[in-house]
């Protein structure tokens, strides 16, 4: 799979090499600092949300939390899409949570991320629905009738754990109303910074209208929530970027939105590394005090 998803971007990017090699490119190393500290800024939020939810299901600590977060979170590049549900289970074990809450709170930061990223990218989507094939509002439609089945036979499905599992709380499984508000307006932060900082990354190498903003915004936001809707590729590999070339189609060329499709992707990954990094040194310091 991954190597017919780089097939198609190595045959794209020939096919428009010429509208690439004809834009005079550059990279402004203000906006492109503004827009890597931004992007740390949305990973730390985001790891802290998790962190938070975490912490009100099962009562660690804020840090820990966002640690795990953090390093499960870069399985998500390991084909199989489920290494980083793993990777998180197991280390909050270590931290003495249940595999249950664990999975229970990946499931409910999953649904919630994902859900706001739709709804800030819907306009996007709707508007380019003929060039993306629907794809992405057929995955909102499933996304919508499955919430809505689960509230339905909330009390079935929660008869049914039960009798899987007799000491099962219910309370593991269903947060506060307070906790889901708390997180979607955190989520609406989180894909409004991450959202600029892909934005201002943009504008570091092509010209960019200030009146477009929004519309990356809401791009990035739609080609995040196509990705993890495709469950083809680790991450949204290939299916992101291809969105995004669609998606940014009324502000960049499409030999220019892939490029920065694909360059975005890398800077994020680094990022995130660093991220993963710096918590993992920070557990390493605090368990030697």
């Amino acid at each position: 799979m991954l190597a017919v998803v780089a097939g198609f971007f190595v045959a794209t990017l020939a096919a428009r090499w010429n509208d690439v090699i004809s834009l005079k490119w550059r990279l402004e190393p203000g906006l492109f600092a503004a827009a890597t500290a931004l992007l740390a800024l949305s990973y730390g939020l985001v790891a802290c949300l998790w962190g938070l939810a975490l912490g009100r299901a099962a009562g660690t600590r804020l840090a820990a939390g966002a640690r795990i977060w953090f390093l499960s979170n870069l399985a998500r590049y390991v084909p199989g899409n489920v290494w980083s549900y793993v990777g998180a289970v197991e280390l909050a074990r270590r931290e003495g949570v249940a595999r249950r809450t664990t999975l229970a709170v990946m499931a409910l930061t999953q649904v919630l991320s994902v859900g706001v990223a739709l709804l800030a990218g819907l306009p996007v989507l709707l508007a380019e629905r003929a060039r993306l094939g629907r794809p992405a509002l057929l995955g909102a439609v499933v996304v919508a009738v499955a919430a809505a089945l689960a509230a339905l036979f909330r009390r079935q499905l929660l008869a049914l754990a039960r009798r899987r599992l007799p000491d099962l709380d219910p309370a593991d499984l269903t947060p506060s109303p307070a906790t889901v508000a708390l997180l979607v307006v955190g989520y609406a932060v989180y894909w409004a910074v991450t959202g600029l900082a892909f934005a201002t990354l943009v504008a570091s190498m092509y010209p960019l209208a200030a009146a477009d903003v929004p519309l990356v915004v809401a791009a990035y936001a739609a080609a995040y929530a196509a990705g993890f809707l495709a469950l083809l590729t680790p991450a949204g590999l290939g299916i992101r970027e291809g969105v995004l070339v669609v998606a940014l189609a009324p502000v960049l060329p499409a030999g220019p939105a892939l490029v920065v499709a694909l360059l975005s992707r890398l800077w994020m990954m680094l990022v995130e590394l660093a991220g993963a990094a710096v918590a993992h040194l920070a557990a390493r310091r605090r368990a030697r005090v």
